[in-house]
């Protein structure tokens, strides 16, 4: 394997671990190839009937995505009232537009990874998901536009190093096969 490759492998690997996965998570992210909300750059609000959980504003897409369900369990359905609903997943379709903001331990976020999600009948390309509030490390977000106050009142839809990792990067190849790279916000950012 060629330096680039390791250099690629190495920095996708590092923007794709997800925390606070159970053990359960160990097993190899599976891909599917179907409709699924994307939350990577998701803002989010603590969900007022659940301290523990936060709703987020979802985009809506189509195609290869990683988790940890099988693709049966992320199908997407319609229920009685015409309601669709999907699963949230990981994608590199934000890659090459958003910027990846760093925010420190303390800071609320939100694992959006596999959570249930309903797409916006009034706006089809969004998706309302309800994800996990989590603040006990470190996190990036695609969100928040690079403004480093928004760490502490975003709940933005983030991942951190974790347990995961090794298996979203065995799936990345079977995703994408050469993803855009992330690019880190400036540590220089002006806070507003």
């Amino acid at each position: 394997m060629d330096f680039k490759s390791l250099l690629k492998l190495s920095l996708i690997s590092a923007f794709l671990c997800i925390s606070n996965m159970s053990a359960a998570t160990q097993a190899p992210a599976i891909v599917c190839d179907q409709t699924y909300a994307l939350c990577t750059s998701a803002a989010c609000i603590p969900d007022p009937n659940n301290s523990e959980r936060t709703i987020c504003d979802c985009a809506v897409m189509k195609g290869k995505s990683a988790g940890f369900t099988t693709c049966a369990q992320r199908k997407p359905f319609v229920d009685k009232y015409k309601a669709e609903h999907l699963i949230s997943t990981f994608s590199f379709e934000q890659f090459a537009a958003k910027k990846s903001l760093t925010c420190p331990q303390g800071a609320p976020w939100s694992n959006c990874v596999d959570m249930p999600c309903t797409q916006d009948s009034q706006h089809p390309n969004h998706a309302i998901c309800s994800c996990t509030v989590n603040n006990t490390q470190a996190f990036f977000t695609f969100g928040g536009e690079c403004i480093n106050s928004t760490c502490e009142s975003g709940f933005w839809s983030g991942a951190t190093q974790g347990t995961a990792s090794d298996a979203l990067r065995d799936a990345l190849d079977i995703v994408e096969k050469n993803p855009a790279m992330p690019i880190a916000c400036p540590a220089n950012i002006n806070n507003h």
